[in-house]
């Protein structure tokens, strides 16, 4: 075999490798943060966020008045693993990477679910979950 086909073979191969780990490390998270960013820039408020809630989440990054948009899809979970920092489990729903506040996240259901969300930087943060409000 000519030392330029042992090149050309390896090159193919290094590439397959990238490939490989960004389909699999990587592209989940991408596609997530891709429906954040749509739903941001698409999406229309269906109303603000109450005192009450904001008071509930005790989140500077989520203040009282925030535009409340609806989500309704599937949910789903993904895990980012790094040699350098611990296994992160991502959860989304209708694409858009989500965390549920305390004692909202028993309200999901197996199939389609209907949401009120809250937009964070890398995550929206769930107001109301199939009809269940946050606890008061």
């Amino acid at each position: 075999m000519p030392e330029a086909a042992v090149w050309v073979v390896a090159a193919v191969a290094v590439y397959a490798v990238g490939v490989a780990i960004y389909a699999i490390f990587y592209w989940p998270w991408s596609r997530a943060q891709r429906a954040l960013r749509r739903l941001r820039t698409q999406g229309a408020p269906l109303r603000s966020m109450q005192e009450s809630e904001a008071r509930i989440l005790r989140l500077i990054e989520f203040p009282a008045g925030s535009p409340v948009y609806l989500l309704e899809g599937s949910c789903a979970e993904f895990v980012i693993r790094s040699r350098i920092t611990p296994a992160q489990h991502v959860q989304t729903l209708a694409g858009v990477p989500v965390k549920y506040p305390a004692g909202l996240a028993r309200a999901v259901r197996a199939g389609s679910n209907t949401a009120e969300v809250v937009l964070g930087r890398d995550h929206a943060m769930i107001v109301r979950l199939n009809g269940v409000k946050l606890a008061q």
